[in-house]
């Protein structure tokens, strides 16, 4: 018996054994997951080991890498599991000091999990802090967004948008997850009164917002963020003992989550797409908390987490500090670790282990197991030449290019757009660093069936970036880009081929090519900006644009005569000028560099404009001698250069009939593609300015011709000149009248050729306030006045309207000095009560016009204002020795139509009389600083090399007078009088930043069309 017993322990003593290693057994037997997952995490609280030596408090991340280590999800370059304080990028310690520990990846992980990129804040207690400590860098953003387009599942959490990150890097990262960050957070205290747990930030606002410090005390949950503070006191603003989160109803048996209490940091996030919204926050909310929420437009429920799914692409965001575990250690390595621990857990108030166990876990689990290893995607494949290894992804063959996708050649014709040097609010050549706003335009683009577009200059490494990760998610529109390289300086003729002019420009193509290499790094203003996205596998060639005239070309050819070159890829032929031998000397050099760093070839061209072509010159009737011209049949290639030489052409129909040609584009390409012998052609700009009485039809009919003119003539195909309008672009007349010209691209002006030649319209809003607003008498009800970046505004309300058969309305309008200008309404008729610069004549609500005092009248050259009382105003008409040409407009004339097109500038309905006037016809140079013509030194007298003088406007005075057609006799006037309450002066604030909405012309639909037309592969 004592045998048996004694057995019988032993078996009971061996099945407890088996039951309790069963689960680690089991684990252990589980198949491992290879999983490449990054964690970036910069939030580290340093703390005093037992030797008083700094270490990190993991706890921020040490609930992920549990849940990854329960998953057995292992590190596939290593083959183990992940390390919470060595598999992860973000900051660590370095000799007791906190140092950026930077992304050093250069695959597409499967799982991308950002946990907070705070770090110190930009704390300067250590002192000025390494780079990239503190808030998400354009790097890192950059290689996030490169990883989400090619199918890398995305999450994170909050405080990786807020500050120290730049409002570039927030806004990519909202549109990634599809959220918009509202800069509003909260948390739930139990003791409002505690010192330790409410942070200073938040002690601060509330002593900003109401006057006196914080003496709050019992729980309570704040709100703070933008300077702004609301506090809910338990019991007062909520019921309960904290906010809730929990799973949509629909989603609680797939993700096993329950609704729980949540005490850690959440914040206010409003997503794209209220149907991406998976789990909310919820509060029970008294009346009094429903009252101190309204103001700022929250509501008892607000979103949780937003999982947005789009195609192939995944993110995940969790508005709150979800991972964040601060309980005991616990074992992982065992089945059904998390649902033993999520049993045994109790809640109790402020602890957050509840929340993980019983909300967190089972719902990154489930994500986590939805996640599959995927395969490294190829953004591009290269054609290497048999012979000499070169490798190409583009060419030109039998008289087209051809673009090598998916293993094969594809015939390409260009159908093209450029993108011009400006945006509004941006000097020249600088551009937005928000990759959304790139990856709408190359959506339109596509939509508007171009294939290729070009850009003047380097752009920064976010288009490029946005360009790459657009042809990897749209594959089947995909655009190649025709990179432009420019001088970076107009040298004179006599240093074009000094060794400082040459190594200038080489040291441009080769920064150009690196870039596009995605090899290439540049001096932002705060940081280092890193081209690392590779796009030459979308670059259709290279341009090379000196944008010479033809007689500073004539003089460098007499400055150099005898200049050859003979290089390895590009030479100069007999017969060359020495600007054709210098040209074939930047050729090969450009070549040069991309096959001795790459192993690569693009075909190159020389940018051409039509006063340089012999062909153009003879056609045109013109007088030119060869060392004022360009052929490029002078510039020959050698064997080696396998990509070839191609000519690029701008040529805009405004400029031809300037030269008294009117109409013959299609016939000058036609000569053109003929007569060149050796290379083909592209026309590399054509556009049509939506100024001077063209409309948007106009401007998408004639495209469209031009677009089949091209076609027609055997042209490599063509790029519409320009995608967008340019604020800050000035033609060669107006740019003495754009004053600062550094603030040119803060307002537009309607009427400059250069501003308009955009498919997009760029605009100032519709809806302009009107702020200053006057009642009138008798037949006026009221008039009000307005200004934005593009216009004058007056609207005038009217009890009666005039009779248009008898009656015709006028306005006069002083623009600066009360005390100078015309003060008769004509002659021998009425004073008005202010001395005026401009008057409006209305004769019919579909007719303006616009006339200026003499003196005033800068398309005389005149440009001041003095004390006349002769009532003679004269039209605003253009000299002819400025430019005009059979387009020329009469700029005294204002265009009537709807405010929906970006063209007129009256309209009337009903009562509701509405003008706009363009601020360059009123002599603002710069309306954004009250700046407008004043010059009283040179007096009238044009041609002068000094710059106009200018002042700010005091002001502008606006009367109304309505006047009998026949007998000139004033029958109304308003203001009554220089005493009466209608006797005020207009002004608006100064702007440094414009406001402005971006909208396709109606000459988009006609591209389009021509564009499907010609549709190729």
């Amino acid at each position: 018996m004592k045998n048996r017993a004694f057995k019988l322990r032993y078996i009971l003593l061996a099945v407890l054994v088996i039951l309790v290693l069963t689960p680690f057994v089991w684990w252990l037997l589980k198949p491992t997951k290879a999983l490449d997952v990054v964690v970036v995490n910069k939030t580290f609280p340093i703390l005093q080991d037992s030797k008083d030596k700094p270490q990190l408090d993991y706890s921020k991340q040490r609930g992920l890498y549990w849940v990854l280590n329960h998953q057995r999800i292992d590190n596939p370059k290593t083959g183990k599991a992940y390390s919470m304080d060595t598999d992860y990028s973000g900051n660590a310690l370095s000799n007791g000091k906190l140092v950026h520990k930077p992304l050093q990846i250069n695959n597409v992980p499967d799982m991308i999990y950002l946990l907070d990129a705070y770090g110190t804040g930009g704390s300067r207690e250590s002192g000025v802090e390494e780079p990239g400590i503190s808030g998400l860098t354009r790097d890192e953003i950059a290689w996030v967004s490169n990883s989400y387009a090619r199918g890398t599942t995305l999450l994170g959490e909050y405080n990786i948008a807020g500050e120290p990150t730049s409002d570039a890097v927030s806004q990519e990262l909202g549109r990634l997850f599809g959220v918009s960050f509202t800069g509003m957070a909260g948390k739930f205290f139990s003791d409002l009164s505690s010192e330790i747990d409410v942070p200073d930030w938040i002690r601060n606002i509330y002593q900003k917002q109401y006057g006196k410090a914080w003496s709050l005390s019992g729980a309570g949950i704040v709100i703070a963020g933008n300077d702004q503070i609301v506090i809910l006191q338990r019991d007062i603003g909520f019921t309960g003992s904290s906010l809730q989160v929990g799973m949509n109803e629909d989603l609680n048996g797939k993700y096993e989550s329950e609704a729980v209490n949540y005490y850690n940091w959440f914040e206010i996030v409003e997503p794209d797409a209220p149907e991406d919204v998976i789990a909310w926050y919820s509060l029970d909310l008294t009346e009094e908390g429903k009252k101190q929420l309204e103001p700022y437009g929250l509501k008892g429920t607000f979103p949780a987490i937003v999982d947005r799914r789009e195609g192939a692409q995944r993110s995940v965001y969790m508005a709150g500090d979800f991972s964040d575990y601060r309980g005991p250690d616990k074992l992982h390595g065992f089945i059904g670790a998390a649902p033993l621990y999520k049993l045994f857990s109790i809640e109790s108030e402020g602890d957050l282990g509840y929340f993980y166990w019983r909300f967190y876990v089972p719902f990154i689990t489930n994500v986590m197991e939805e996640i599959e290893a995927q395969e490294e995607p190829q953004s591009f494949v290269v054609k290497a030449d048999e012979a000499s290894g070169v490798k190409l992804v583009s060419a030109i063959e039998e008289g087209q290019f051809s673009v090598y996708r998916n293993g094969v050649w594809e015939k390409r014709h260009i159908q093209g757009v450029n993108l011009g040097s400006g945006i509004p609010g941006y000097a020249p050549g600088t551009f937005p660093e928000d990759a959304a706003f790139y990856t709408e335009w190359f959506q339109q683009m596509a939509d508007m069936n171009a294939n290729t577009l070009r850009v003047k200059d380097l752009m920064p490494p976010v288009f490029y970036r946005a360009l790459d990760n657009f042809n990897v998610s749209h594959p089947d529109q995909m655009l190649s880009l025709i990179q432009n390289i420019s001088l970076a300086s107009d040298p004179a003729p006599q240093d074009v081929l000094s060794k400082e002019e040459q190594g200038a420009f080489q040291q441009i193509m080769e920064n150009t090519v690196h870039a596009l290499h995605g090899n290439h790094e540049s001096s932002g203003s705060n940081e280092t900006e890193r081209y690392s996205n590779d796009v030459s596998g979308y670059v259709l060639a290279y341009t090379l644009e000196p944008a010479w005239s033809k007689s500073s070309v004539a003089a460098a050819n007499t400055a150099h005569a005898g200049y050859t070159y003979e290089g390895d890829f590009m030479y100069s032929t007999d017969g060359a000028t020495p600007i054709e031998a210098w040209l074939a000397s930047m050729l090969d050099k450009l070549a040069g560099v991309e096959l001795q760093q790459y192993g690569m070839q693009h075909p190159l061209a020389v940018v051409l404009n039509p006063e340089l072509d012999p062909v153009y010159v003879r056609k045109a009737g013109l007088t030119s001698t060869p060392d004022g011209q360009v052929e490029l049949d002078h510039i020959g290639t050698t064997a080696q250069f396998k990509a070839q030489l191609f000519g690029a052409y701008n040529i805009y129909p405004s400029k031809l009939e300037e030269d008294g040609k009117a109409g013959f584009f299609a016939g000058y390409l036609n000569d053109l593609v003929k007569e060149e012998d050796r290379y083909h052609i592209l026309v590399n700009e054509f556009g049509i300015p939506t100024t001077n009485g063209i409309t948007e039809e106009d401007q998408g009919r004639e495209l469209a011709d031009m677009i089949q003119s091209i076609q027609d003539s055997g042209a490599l195909g063509g790029l519409v000149y320009e995608w967008a309008d340019e604020w800050g672009s000035s033609s060669p007349d107006t740019a003495p009248y754009m004053i600062p010209k550094k603030r040119g691209a803060l307002w537009h002006n309607t009427d400059d050729p250069a501003q308009n030649y955009g498919i997009v319209a760029m605009e100032s809003d519709r809806n302009v306030p009107l702020t200053l607003n006057l009642k009138g008498s008798g037949p006026l009800d009221s008039i009000g006045m307005g200004a934005d970046e593009s216009y004058f505004h007056i609207q005038a309300q009217f009890k009666q309207l005039p009779d248009w058969d008898k009656q015709q309305l006028m306005m006069y309008i002083d623009t600066i000095d009360r005390k100078k200008g015309e003060y008769m309404l004509e002659p021998n008729v009425n004073e008005n009560w202010s001395g005026t610069e401009f008057k409006l004549v209305i004769p019919q609500p579909d007719q303006a016009e616009l006339l200026v005092i003499p003196t005033y009248n800068k398309s005389r050259g005149t440009y001041f204002t003095k004390v006349t009382t002769d009532g003679i105003f004269e039209r605003l008409s253009p000299l002819p020795d400025q430019g005009a040409s059979a387009r020329a407009k009469d700029l005294s004339v204002l265009t009537a139509g709807s405010f929906e097109r970006g063209d007129t500038h009256l309209n009337l309905q009903e009562n509701t009389l509405k003008v706009r006037i363009p601020w360059a016809r009123l002599n603002f140079t710069d309306p954004s600083s009250l700046l407008v013509i004043s010059d009283e030194q040179q007096q009238g007298v044009p041609g002068s090399d000094e710059a106009i003088s200018v002042k700010m406007t005091d002001g502008m005075v606006v009367s109304l007078v309505v006047m009998d057609k026949q007998t000139r006799k004033v029958e109304y006037q308003f203001p009554e009088s220089v005493t009466s309450q209608g006797y005020r002066t207009f002004t608006w604030k100064t702007w440094d930043v414009p406001q402005y909405t971006a909208r396709s012309k109606s000459s988009y639909e006609w591209i389009r069309e021509a564009y499907q037309d010609e549709l190729s592969p």
